[in-house]
This record gives C-alpha cells, sequence and structure tokens, in this order.
C-alpha cells in the first residue's frame, strides 16, 4: 500500500512539473527587474544549494526584504518555480531572494529547514553586496513553501525548535510572514476522501519525518499549528481562496489563528469572484488583476508592519 501511494504522489508531481512548464515556457515576465540566478548558499556544490536575487533595475540604494520559498508538496520545484512572481514582487520597489532547497525523498523535512537556513545565513552576510535592507524582512511561502516559511518562523522565535531542527537563527528577525495558500497541516491534508487521505498523509509523513513518522522527534514540531504557541510571532497575511482544492487546509489555518487570538490579516476570494482563482493563483500567474490585487494588499501589509516598528 505504502508503495502504491508514493507511487500515485509522485506521479502527480510529475504531471504538475509537465504543467508547469508549459505554463513557464509561454508566460511573459515582468519588465525592468534586474535579475541574478544561480548563487550558491553553500559550499557543497549542490544544485538545490542555490538561489536567484531580484531587484528593480536601475535602482542602488538598500531595499525592503522579500524571502520567497516555493511549493510544489515537497518533492518539486526549484527557484526558477516562481521566477515570474519573484520579479514581479521585485518590479514594486523590493530586494526578492528565492532559493532552492533540496526535495523529498532525496532529503526530509530537517534538511529542507536547514537548507532554509542556510540560505538566510548566506543573506545575513551578503544583503549590503545585493542592496538587501535586512532591518524591514518579509518571509512568504505558497502551498507546502507556506508550511516551511510558517515553521522557520516558528524555529527563529524558539530555541527548543533551533536545538530539535539542528539550526541557528541568522542574524535579523522576520517582520512580516506571509502563508499563501498555505498547507500547514502535514498530518491531515483534507481533500480526498477519508481513507486516501490518511493514507497519503501517512505517507508524507513518512518522508517528511522518516519511517516510522510518529517515533520521529520532529512529530509533533512538525506543523505550524504544532509550533505556533507560545512563541512571539510577526504580524502573519494568509491568502485563501475557495476555489483551491487544498482550501480546507486554509479554512483549519485560520480558524487557528482566530482561536488563539495570533495577529494577521486575512484575504479571501470566493468562487462567486471566480472559480479560476484555484490554488497559488497569484504564484503561477502574476499579471491576472486578482493576482495583482492580492500581491499589493500583501506588500503593503508588509509595509505597514515595517513602518509601525521603525
Amino acid at each position: 500500500m505504502s508503495h502504491f501511494i508514493r507511487k500515485l504522489i509522485q506521479e502527480k508531481w510529475e504531471g504538475n512539473r509537465e504543467r508547469d512548464a508549459i505554463r513557464l515556457a509561454e508566460q511573459s515576465l515582468p519588465e525592468g527587474v534586474q535579475v541574478v540566478s544561480g548563487l550558491p548558499y553553500h559550499t557543497d556544490g549542490h544544485p538545490m544549494h542555490t538561489l536567484n536575487l531580484y531587484r528593480p533595475a536601475q535602482t542602488q540604494h538598500l531595499l525592503p526584504t522579500v524571502i520567497d520559498i516555493h511549493g510544489g508538496g515537497w518533492m518539486y520545484g526549484d527557484r526558477e518555480l516562481n521566477k515570474a512572481y519573484c520579479m514581479y514582487l521585485a518590479s514594486q520597489g523590493y530586494a526578492v531572494l528565492g532559493m532552492s532547497y533540496r526535495l523529498v525523498p532525496e532529503t526530509d523535512l530537517k534538511g529542507q529547514i536547514q537548507d532554509i537556513f542556510q540560505s538566510l545565513h548566506w543573506l545575513s552576510q551578503h544583503a549590503s553586496t545585493y542592496g538587501f535592507d535586512l532591518n524591514c524582512v518579509l518571509l512568504t511561502g505558497d502551498s507546502a513553501g507556506g508550511h516551511l516559511a510558517g515553521l522557520t518562523t516558528c524555529i527563529m522565535c524558539n530555541p527548543d525548535l533551533q536545538s530539535l531542527y539542528e539550526v541557528t537563527p541568522p542574524s535579523f528577525s522576520i517582520d512580516t510572514l506571509a502563508i499563501v495558500h498555505g498547507v500547514c497541516d502535514i498530518y491531515h491534508f483534507h481533500f480526498l476522501t477519508p481513507v486516501l487521505d490518511q493514507a497519503v498523509s501517512n505517507e508524507y509523513c513518512n518522508m517528511l519525518l522518516g519511517t516510522p513518522w510518529k517515533q520521529s522527534p520532529l512529530c509533533g514540531h512538525a506543523s505550524f499549528q504544532d509550533t505556533a504557541l507560545h512563541v512571539s510571532l510577526p504580524p502573519i497575511f494568509v491568502v485563501s481562496s475557495e476555489p483551491d482544492l487544498y482550501y480546507t487546509q486554509s479554512k483549519h489555518l485560520i480558524a487557528f489563528l482566530q482561536k488563539h487570538h495570533i495577529p494577521h490579516q486575512h484575504l479571501h476570494w470566493s468562487k462567486k469572484q471566480g472559480e479560476h482563482l484555484t490554488h497559488v493563483f497569484e504564484v503561477g500567474w502574476w499579471d491576472w488583476a486578482e493576482s495583482k490585487e492580492t500581491n499589493l494588499q500583501m506588500l503593503r501589509f508588509f509595509d505597514q508592519n515595517c513602518t509601525k516598528q521603525k
């Protein structure tokens, strides 16, 4: 059964890879953005230990920093997947970093978190060279990247989690967290029939946490809801849409934030506003009017929180 479920998961992401390749080949890119591609953030030479930087062209001064963690079910994608999205954010006056990280099953959740922290340490060392203002930082992620962004923020706020994941925090803090269509509960995906949902969730947990996953030290410390309590989190911007296949994940996240009075702002798109507003639409199709509205609201939320802190 486990082998069959893993094969289904792999086939699903291979299908996404093929569809994204077509979309990316046909997609226009935002203009007026300088791109630096393929910088290594680790010395081991691994091709996934690389990142891209984006800035408005012809701009010399320091700019507020946006760090983007791509989605892809923890087992698909790289720094090129969200290139157009990152370029759009940069075109609005921000310095943007998008990193690759090793994927499941080559590594596990702990390895992915360590890669992300390694890229943050690289930014700590090189920010001034590339014009990144680390006094004002937004960390954002979509889908599985939303989970990784939320978990990364919680780890940065909690020394016990830092010890568990064997990471050290960078020299800067996260001023705003944005979770875009986040799949933040890795134990229950909530989008299939109950039996198949549990089988897929179990197999993902085995890949992310190790087999058997319930005996992993990370179990109970791997979802955003596991780790977000009793820490001082930055303000959170959450994006959801009703046509999203993973909409239940967003509903559970919002309910959690409301129940525990965690400061956040929620931007929601209903089916009446468009059946095309599906999972991570604002990342995959940056030039839609709804995408621009969503991403500009996220950036304004970021600006407001940075202004309050200065």
